[in-house]
Formats: structure tokens, C-alpha cells, sequence
């Protein structure tokens, strides 16, 4: 069904955006194109091209030219026919200016004879006074038309009152311009065909609204014989205007063409005529009030517009009698039939005839009385001025004007007024206060109180019983349960719980019962029987927000009488008010029950997340902080109240601020999933420093929309400490061992080694080959001694405060650790060290691990050998570590995975997993940052970022 009224809706659009911009285009024609004219009327006869009048202007010289002289050339020209003629003048007018004193042939009518005119050409155009009136009415037709058909696509007749409408726009608009070319062919064709159509149009619409006439049925035949005569004209007119019929005595002559267009007006009339009458017989057997509403519109409307155009326009066209632009002007009337016809077909404002007639009388006794006083002020004022200033005269007709026109609106609704007190009488007072009613409504709560309120008012004002108000039921959409009657003779049982289908109130028109309209349904009959039987005619819904939670059900008025549009926007107006006032009254009492339902909800949520011991933080997009438990309390060392509301930057110290922005997207604080940042340092200006893990994850409200950031802070301070001590213990427990034996075992021989060294190195002069050995011997042994003391320090227990640290020397010393393996496996170490690399604030030993782990990385990647590039440099205040290896590489998936603890892609027994865990932990407990790129098979390469500087 949606694509059917979709599809009709367009067609509707194409046909008359086509029609105008053909009409437009023929209008533009008629106005550009000026015809040629000699002064002369002329006609086409058996003996060829006649004198029919000379009205415009005589010939130049010589006799005069009678009726009845035959043409015989134009410049020399021989003259057979009209077309002829025409194309002989338009091949003249194109000189600029056109010809003059053109010499013309004719055989005059009492002689005989032939004598030579000499004629001026002159251009006029086509159009006048009556295009521009036929103009007007096409468009009236063809706008009301296309809103009656968009409006009520669905109404009974719409679509074949859109047609007629666009036949009559065609015949009112369309008027070939003499061009004779083939748009001008098209629009002559199209003309005739529409005058020839429309009548048949009507006459079917009139014998067909609202229902077929019970005299004549409803068969396909029937429907064809209405447009018999039509088809017959048209087939008559094609073949006299092709010439066909000239040998039966019907040449192609202007008489003929006359008489067919006189055929053509007559058969217009005739057909309007009788759908008058079919409208007139359709009215005397409507049953229903609302039908004879629609035919006595249509009746009368179709009447008054048809009466004069018959009677001042087509019958003394139909005589032959000349057509004054007097009678020009009853073409106007025409634009009563669309009017009448849509008016009808919407069903608008039907029963209004006696608000009209108030507004009417409104208006004629103000204007009346504004006339009276302008004459007044003109006669009297302007001839006591006029002997003293007469040139005052247009200033006082112009003052006049500006007095009538500023009082005409307060004086049209003081009548107004007074009219509506005559006619309402103990109504008014009910009626002007109902939408103030309407308002207070908000104010009850009570829903019985409140619909008794309302019922009571609409009674009183509109005079109507019974009044019925139903309430849909929560449990079922198309479920209505009686709330509260007035007047209604019983409650019976098909009125206590109804039923009612959804499409009352798709379609709903606010004049009529929807009832009434719908097509017949098991469903829907019942509703209207019971209805019925309980003198409910009119239903008013009940609506917020396009939702529909009720309806109101009305009687007639007392005198049985419809209600009018005006009584049913008052009601309209009265229902807006009284849906959110009874929707109010409903939420209240659910709200009630809810709201506490809720205090509880939100003191659990609240308990449980003061009660968790991680620190959980929620912030806006914008970075707002919204959420704020008491774990974060204890971490920062700041209280709720203060930090609620502040943004935070304003709340973190810049380190942590850019930390989190490492795995935040774009300049709000939003994330798409959730992210880690292990054993992140905070140091607070008013607390200590703190170690934590943070988890940020999307804060997601009750719609599925990203509402911000949710970052919970797990302090892990504690848990690294003990780490620490493990992991010193175990080195103790390992390297301690190891570096103990080394001291005893290595330290004696190696100072015995080296002590000798030195000895001989005195008694061996420099000239001595021997004595550049022994140098080299001590050099290696006292490398020896720095390896041991490197070992010794690795077992020692470290001071975990931050020292000033030489990193490069730092670098040296641990490589120097690694040196024979890196040589046993053939391992080139490529040093690129900033000799003017600045010192930082740091934990030596943690570092010396850090290095010492992603030496030992970058050796097993490469089994087979490689080379190992080391640089240092400075960077944006930051100092930067690069490793790089030639190994293996990591893939793309383990690259995502290497920080996490016990993740290793080490065989069995060669690797823990916890070694880059322990690096990323030490990196961020400097408020640094490690990072990895690698290729696999090409090798990787580690970046560590160090802050020059750290204060505490």
C-alpha cells in the first residue's frame, strides 16, 4: 500500500510539473509571437481566400475592399488557401520594420475584375484579457487539484478529481499561437482533446461520488459509453482537420472549424448540466447527514460556477454573437466547480455553514462601517477643505485610508465578539474560558479528579452527552479500558474493555467517526455497532508525543446537531492539554514507587564502589571527573569534594597526564577498548608516591553511547616492594653464591697475576718486546678484576633512592659483563654513544638490569651471530637508549604480549617471561617509556626514554 500511494504520489507530481512547464513554455510562445496582420479578415471558401471584414484598417490607396473580394497573390504570390496566406504574411513581417505597402491582388465580388491594394503589415500578438482570466482559472484548477489529491489521497474520488482538474488546466492554459510549427500542432491537438474529454470526466465523477448511482449500476461498459461521444468527436474532428471529409462538403474552412468548436462548447454544457443534475439526485438519496453536507456543496458550488459561464459565455457564443469582455468575466465563476468538488471530497469544515456565516457577517458589517466612514470623510471633510487648500485632496484620502485600515481589525473582532455572545449565549463564557482550562490542567494529579474535571467542561461547552473517556491498558497495546462516563445510558459490557485497531487512529480525521470510514472488519464493526447503539459519533485521541494513551468518545449536541471545525479545535485543543495532564497523573503514581526504588539502587551503587580498594575514576569526553571513591583518596592524597568537577589536567601531575594520553585516540578522552598501563608511577604534590596499574575502559551509558572514560587505579606499591625483595633475595641467594666464589677462587690468582705483572714490567725495559705483552696482561687482568667487582655489585642490595647516573657509563659497564659472550657467539657490538650525553636522576642497579636483559634478548635472537648497534642521544628534554639487533625478529601478535608476566617465547627452562615485564615496571617507575619495533627476520629494535631531570 505505501508503494501504491507513493508511486500515485509522483505520478501526480510528474503529470503537473509537465503540464505547467508545457503551459508555461505555450504561454511564453503566444506572448513572444507576434502575428502578421494587413488590416483584413479573411476567410477560407470554395473560391478560395475571402474578405470576411476590414476592422482593423483600410488599404492605403484605391477602392476600398468589400466582403466577399477573393485574394489572388501577395507580391506576386499566387493566394490558393489560408496556410498559404499566413506563410506568404509571416516570410514579410521578418524585415525589420515589416513590409510596407505590400501590393495585393484581388478579383473583386460585384465585377469580377481584378484590382491591386497596396497594404501596410502590422505584428500584434496573440494574447488578451482573456488568456490572462483563462490562465487564472487553469491554475485555480490545477492547484486544487494536486492539494485535494496530496491531502486525501486515500478519499473516495480523489484521483479522478486530480484528472479533471489537470484536463481543465490543459483546455484553460493551452492555445496554439499560429505559429503552425509542431509544439503549436501538439498544443492545438491537446486543446481539442481536453475539451472533448473534460465533459465526460465530469459527467462520470458526478454519476459516481461518493457511490455510483443506484439507477445506473457500476459496469466497464457503462463507463465507456460516458466518453462514446467524445471519442466519436475527436476521430470526426482529426479527419476534417486532415481534409478528409472534404469530399463528402466538409472542406478544412475557418466556417467549419467555427461550427465543430461550437459542437465542442455545446457538448461541455450539456455534460455539466446533467452532472449537476446527477449531484442534485445523489443529494436527495444520501442517508447519511455527512453525505448530504458533501452533495449540497457540491450541488450548489458546481451550479453557481457553471450558470454563468453557460448563460453569459456559451450561449451567445453557440448563437454567433460577438463575446464583450463583460461576459469574459464569468469565466471566473468556473473556479467555484474544483472549489465545491474538494471541498466536498476533504470533508472540511462541512458543518460549519453557521461559523462561516458569523465570520462573514463579521466582515461585511466592519467593512460596511469602515466604508461609511471613509465616504463620509472624503465628501464632508474634502469639500469643507477643497476651497482652501485643493491640492490637500490626495494627502486626506491617503489619511483616510491609513484611519480605516488601522481600525479595521479591532472593529471586525469587537462584531466579532458580539455575534458569537448572540449565537452561543450561555456557551460563550465556557467556551472563551476552555483553553485557559486547558492549562490548569497540569496542575492536578488525581486522575479521577482530573478526568471528571475535564469531562464536566467539555459537556457544559460543547453541549454534548454522552462523553466517554477510555485509557489504553500498559499490559496491551490495542487494549482500552473504560475510565469514566457521563450521560451514557448503562455501562455495558462491550463499552467496559475494547479493542481497537491501530488504523483508527493512523487515519484519523477529526471531523467524522473514523468508525465510519473504515472498511468493514469482524473487529471494526463491532466497535461501530456498539458505538453506535450508545449514540457515540465522534472520537478525539488522546496523544504525547505521537503515542496514543487514550481516547475521548462524543455524542451529538443536544439538538442533535453536528459539531463544527470550531467546536473540534476546541476539543483538539482541550485533548492536548488534557494527554499530558492524564499522562502526568499516570507517571506520578508509577513514579512514586520508582523514585524510592531507585534511592536504594543508587546508595547500593554507592556503597559498592567506596567499598572496593581499587581507586575507580570516571570522566566526560571532555575530560570532566565525574566519579571519584574513596581508594582514590588514599592513592593521590586528595579528597572527593575536591577534585569532583575539575578536569584531569588540572587534578594529575603533566608526567601521568601524557601517559594516559598514550592510549587515548584523539583530543577527547575517549577509548574504543579497553587498555593497560603496568606499574605507572605517581607522584602527587600532596602525597607520596604511588605504583599503579590502570585500566581505562570505555564509560558506556544506558543508550550504548560512549558517555567517556572509566580508569580504574590498582595500587601495586606494596606488591613491587616484596617483588623487589624476592627478586633481590633470589639473586642473593644465586649471584651471591656465584660472586663469593668468584672472590675466593679468581680475586688470588688474579692479584697474584697481577702483582707479578707489574713486577716484571718494572725489571723489563720499554725496549723489550716482552714489555708490551706484559702490558697487555695486566690490562686483562685488571678487566678481570672490574668483571668480579660488576658481579659483587650485582649481588649487593641497591639503594632504591634515585642518584645521579652517567648512562653511558652505565652502558659500558654492563656490556663490558657481556663481552665474552657476545664474542663466543659471534656477536659485533656497534657503539654510538653522545659524548656529551647529560646525567640523570635514577636508580643505577635497576637500570644495569634493564640493559642487561635486553642485551641478553638481543644475544639469544641471534643464534648464528649478528650485530648489536647501541645509541644514546637527547630528544625533546628526553634522554633515549636505542638497542638494536639483527636476530629473528618478533612477530606482529607477540609484540602485543611481550610486556605481560610469565609471557615468553623462549623453549622451556630458558626464559621465565618476566624479564620485559620487570624492565617495563622499572621504565615506569622513571616515568619513562620503552617501546619496540620489529621486523620478523630483519631483527628488532628497543627505544628506552628517560626524563633528563626528576624532582621530588
Amino acid at each position: 500500500m505505501a508503494f501504491f500511494k507513493h508511486s500515485k504520489v509522483v505520478l501526480v507530481l510528474l503529470l503537473s510539473a509537465l503540464a505547467v512547464y508545457i503551459g508555461l513554455l505555450n504561454l511564453l510562445d503566444r506572448m513572444e509571437w507576434k502575428t502578421p496582420s494587413d488590416g483584413v479578415s479573411w476567410i477560407q471558401t470554395d473560391r478560395g481566400v475571402e474578405v470576411k471584414s476590414t476592422e482593423a484598417f483600410p488599404p492605403t490607396t484605391g477602392r476600398p475592399l468589400e466582403k466577399g473580394d477573393r485574394l489572388v497573390s501577395i507580391s506576386g504570390i499566387p493566394i490558393r488557401n489560408l496556410d498559404e496566406y499566413i506563410e506568404i504574411l509571416e516570410l514579410l513581417a521578418e524585415t525589420s520594420p515589416p513590409a510596407s505597402g505590400v501590393s495585393y491582388w484581388v478579383e473583386k465580388a460585384d465585377s469580377g475584375t481584378r484590382v491591386s491594394y497596396s497594404l501596410d503589415l502590422r505584428l500584434s500578438s496573440n494574447t488578451d484579457v482573456t488568456d490572462f482570466l483563462l490562465g487564472l482559472v487553469a491554475f485555480a484548477y490545477l492547484g486544487i487539484g494536486v492539494f485535494i489529491f496530496l491531502s486525501n489521497w486515500k478519499a473516495q474520488g480523489a484521483f479522478h478529481f486530480y484528472l479533471i482538474c489537470l484536463v481543465a488546466f490543459s483546455l484553460f492554459l493551452y492555445r496554439y499561437s499560429g505559429r503552425i510549427d509542431a509544439f503549436d500542432l501538439f498544443i492545438y491537438w491537446f486543446s481539442v482533446v481536453a475539451l472533448l474529454l473534460l465533459p465526460p470526466l465530469f459527467l462520470h465523477f458526478c454519476c459516481s461520488f461518493p457511490k455510483p448511482l443506484s439507477l445506473l449500476g457500476n459496469t466497464p461498459l457503462l463507463n465507456f459509453l460516458f466518453y462514446l461521444p467524445a471519442l466519436c468527436l475527436v476521430g470526426l474532428h482529426l479527419l476534417w482537420f486532415s481534409g478528409s471529409l472534404q469530399p463528402y462538403g466538409l472542406p478544412r474552412v475557418e466556417r467549419l472549424g467555427n461550427l465543430f468548436d461550437r459542437i465542442h462548447l455545446a457538448h461541455l454544457i450539456i455534460c455539466f448540466l446533467l452532472g449537476t443534475g446527477a449531484l442534485a439526485y445523489t443529494r436527495r438519496e444520501a442517508s447519511s447527514s455527512i453525505h448530504r453536507l458533501q452533495m449540497r456543496w457540491v450541488t450548489w458550488g458546481t451550479l453557481i460556477g457553471i450558470l454563468p459561464f453557460a448563460c453569459f459565455y456559451a450561449l451567445p457564443f453557440l448563437l454567433g454573437l460577438r463575446i464583450s469582455p463583460y461576459m469574459e468575466v464569468s469565466l471566473l465563476g468556473l473556479i467555484l466547480v474544483p472549489l465545491s468538488f474538494g471541498y466536498a471530497i476533504t470533508k472540511h469544515r462541512l458543518t460549519d455553514v453557521k461559523m462561516i456565516f458569523r465570520e462573514g457577517a463579521a466582515y461585511v458589517m466592519a467593512s460596511s462601517a469602515l466604508l461609511g466612514l471613509y465616504v463620509g470623510i472624503v465628501l464632508l471633510i474634502g469639500r469643507a477643505i477643497q476651497d482652501f487648500s485643493p491640492e490637500s485632496g490626495f494627502m486626506l484620502f491617503g489619511l483616510a485610508a491609513l484611519l480605516v485600515a488601522f481600525l479595521f481589525a479591532p472593529l471586525k473582532n469587537r462584531i466579532q465578539t458580539q455575534i458569537d455572545r448572540y449565537f452561543y449565549q450561555e456557551e460563550y463564557d465556557y467556551r472563551q474560558s476552555l483553553a485557559d482550562f486547558g492549562q490548569t490542567l497540569s496542575s492536578e494529579i488525581k486522575l479521577s479528579s482530573l478526568t471528571e474535571r475535564i469531562s464536566d467542561r467539555i459537556r457544559k461547552t460543547l453541549n454534548v452527552v454522552p462523553v466517554a473517556l477510555f485509557l489504553r491498558e500498559e499490559s496491551q497495546a490495542d487494549l482500552y479500558r473504560l475510565h469514566h462516563s457521563q450521560d451514557l445510558p448503562a455501562r455495558e459490557e462491550c463499552l467496559s474493555v475494547l479493542e481497537v485497531p491501530e488504523e483508527i487512529f493512523d487515519d484519523f480525521d477529526r471531523e467524522l467517526n473514523p468508525l465510519f470510514l473504515l472498511s468493514s472488519h469482524p473487529q471494526v464493526d463491532g466497535i461501530r455497532e456498539c458505538f453506535g447503539a450508545h449514540h457515540l459519533h465522534y472520537l478525539q485521541p488522546l496523544r504525547v508525543h505521537n503515542r496514543i494513551i487514550g481516547f475521548w468518545a462524543l455524542g451529538k449536541r443536544l439538538s442533535g446537531e453536528l459539531l463544527s471545525s470550531e467546536d473540534l479545535d476546541l476539543m483538539a485543543t482541550l485533548s492536548g492539554y488534557a494527554a499530558i495532564a492524564i499522562e502526568n497523573a499516570l507517571l506520578y503514581r508509577s513514579l512514586e514507587g520508582k523514585t524510592s526504588e531507585l534511592a536504594q539502587l543508587k546508595a547500593y551503587s554507592e556503597n559498592v564502589v567506596k567499598s572496593i580498594t581499587v581507586g575507580v575514576l570516571a570522566v566526560t569526553p571532555e575530560g570532566e571527573i565525574t566519579v571519584w571513591n574513596t581508594a582514590m583518596d588514599a592513592i593521590c592524597g586528595l579528597e572527593r569534594v575536591a577534585v569532583l568537577g575539575k578536569n584531569l589536567s588540572e587534578v594529575f601531575p603533566p608526567e601521568l597526564v601524557r601517559t594516559l594520553r598514550s592510549v587515548v585516540e584523539g583530543p577527547r578522552w575517549d577509548v574504543a577498548q579497553t587498555s593497560r598501563l603496568y606499574k605507572t608511577y605517581i607522584q602527587m604534590p600532596e602525597g607520596q608516591g604511588r605504583l599503579v596499574n590502570i585500566t581505562l575502559a570505555p564509560f558506556v551509558s544506558q543508550e550504548d553511547v560512549v558517555a567517556g572514560t572509566l580508569l580504574v587505579f590498582d595500587d601495586i606499591t606494596e606488591k613491587v616492594q616484596l617483588e623487589n625483595q624476592l627478586l633481590q633475595a633470589e639473586k642473593l641467594s644465586s649471584i651471591g653464591l656465584l660472586a663469593a666464589g668468584i672472590a675466593h677462587e679468581i680475586n688470588t690468582p688474579l692479584t697474584g697475576v697481577c702483582s707479578y705483572t707489574q713486577m716484571l714490567l718494572k725489571e723489563t725495559p720499554p725496549q723489550d718486546r716482552r714489555h708490551e705483552m706484559l702490558k697487555k696482561i695486566e690490562k686483562q687482568g685488571f678487566r678481570a678484576s672490574r668483571i668480579v667487582e660488576s658481579l659483587l655489585n650485582l649481588a649487593r642490595v641497591g639503594d632504591s633512592d634515585f642518584q645521579e647516573v652517567d648512562v653511558n657509563s652505565l652502558m659500558l659497564e654492563t656490556l663490558s659483563l657481556l663481552d665474552h659472550q657476545f664474542r663466543a657467539n659471534s656477536i659485533d657490538v656497534k657503539l654510538d654513544l653522545d659524548p656529551v650525553l647529560p646525567s640523570t636522576l635514577a636508580n643505577g642497579g635497576k637500570l644495569q638490569q634493564v640493559f642487561m636483559n635486553l642485551f641478553l634478548n638481543a644475544k639469544d635472537a641471534m643464534p648464528e651471530g649478528g650485530q648489536l648497534r647501541v645509541r644514546t642521544h637527547c630528544e625533546d628534554s628526553q634522554l633515549v637508549v636505542k638497542i638494536e639487533d639483527t636476530g629473528t625478529g618478533i612477530s606482529e601478535e607477540d609484540i602485543k604480549r611481550i610486556y605481560d608476566p610469565f609471557f615468553t617465547t623462549k623453549e622451556l627452562g630458558k626464559g621465565t617471561g618476566l624479564g620485559l615485564s620487570v624492565c617495563y615496571g622499572i621504565i615506569q617507575e622513571h616515568s619513562g617509556r620503552i617501546t619496540v619495533t620489529s621486523r620478523p627476520g630483519l631483527g628488532s629494535a628497543f627505544r628506552v626514554q628517560l626524563p633528563l631531570k626528576r624532582v621530588h
